[in-house]
């Protein structure tokens, strides 16, 4: 039997008790080579953990970088989808300002001479130019959120919505609409942002009212999921949203209200907004469970936080 494979410690205990291997009582041999066959497996099975992890080790790495090559393969893609959208939804609108400047001019110049379904089919080619125009607007605004590096700092939200409700002014007084406000917090964000996602969403509201006059209410309370944000519930007396639309409603470009004749818009408010909060590192959704129009919150950083667009890592 061969007992090279024991290890030291046990060597030594041997050589302590009986001066040696060679002097081991014959009934504890059977036991010193179970021992010894034991411990050669264990260096078998050492060997092939080790040879196993030395390879995930590896495997680990070349993911990595495999995953740091696709993360800025992604990176420029979608900088180049970003000048895409900012370079095809400018040039796009000069010869569709074209296209209706001379359909108009038709219709002043040759009015007498063309046919009632000539001048009506004028007026869908200008309808329909002008429905283009606003879609590439929407898709200009999307693209440029999260384009550059922008600044935050204080903003104190009631007066924010004061220049919101003002910029509003005619189409809230259009839709006999109302909104209702009081103590709002102070956060820390872009000003321009902020402003355009409160008028997004008090547009939104006026766009989808009921039959009564539209009431937007807009409070706030303390975030659960993290003491350093406000949560905003902006909530209406509209049409509401389906449940099974809440999921989709973020999306750009996607209408859940009918055709365009029905309510008009792009579909690019919502998508908006949504990129707008995901910029203040916070997190937007609709409140399902409100069934008396339409009610979705959304979280920001408050004012005494320190974070900025590219320092924020964690979401709200």
């Amino acid at each position: 039997m061969k007992y090279d494979k024991l290890n030291k410690l046990l060597l030594r205990q041997i050589k302590k008790k009986y001066g040696g291997v060679e002097n081991i009582p014959e009934e504890m041999l059977p036991l010193l080579e179970t021992i010894s066959k034991t411990y050669d497996q264990y260096n078998r099975d050492t060997q092939l953990v080790e040879r196993a992890m030395e390879l995930s080790s590896q495997e680990l790495t070349e993911a990595n970088e495999r995953l740091s090559t696709q993360t800025e393969e992604l990176k420029r893609s979608n900088s180049d989808l970003q000048r895409f959208a900012v370079v095809v939804s400018h040039d796009l609108k000069e010869p569709l300002r074209t296209i209706s400047s001379f359909v108009q001019l038709m219709l002043r110049k040759e009015q007498d001479n063309l046919s009632k379904d000539g001048i009506e089919y004028a007026g869908f080619i200008v309808e329909s130019v002008n429905r283009m125009a606003a879609l590439l607007d929407g898709l200009l605004r999307y693209s440029v959120i999260g384009k550059d590096k922008v600044e935050f700092k204080a903003i104190e939200l009631n007066k924010a919505l004061d220049n919101v409700k003002k910029n509003l002014h005619f189409k809230l007084h259009e839709n006999q609409g109302t909104v209702v406000y009081e103590d709002l917090p102070n956060i820390n964000g872009n000003p321009e942002q902020i402003s355009q996602l409160f008028q997004n969403l008090i547009d939104n509201s006026l766009k989808f009212k009921n039959c009564t006059p539209p009431i937007i209410d807009i409070q706030s309370q303390p975030c659960n999921c993290n003491p350093d944000y406000h949560q905003i519930t902006v909530t209406d007396n509209g049409i509401g949203v389906k449940e099974e639309f809440k999921d989709k409603i973020f999306e750009i470009f996607k209408r859940l209200h009918g055709t365009q004749d029905e309510y008009e818009g792009s579909g690019v408010g919502l998508a908006v907004c949504k990129r707008i909060v995901e910029q203040h590192n916070g997190r937007i959704w609709v409140n399902t469970d409100y069934t008396d129009g339409f009610s979705v919150s959304f979280t920001l950083p408050k004012a005494h936080t320190n974070t900025s667009a590219s320092s924020m890592n964690n979401f709200a």
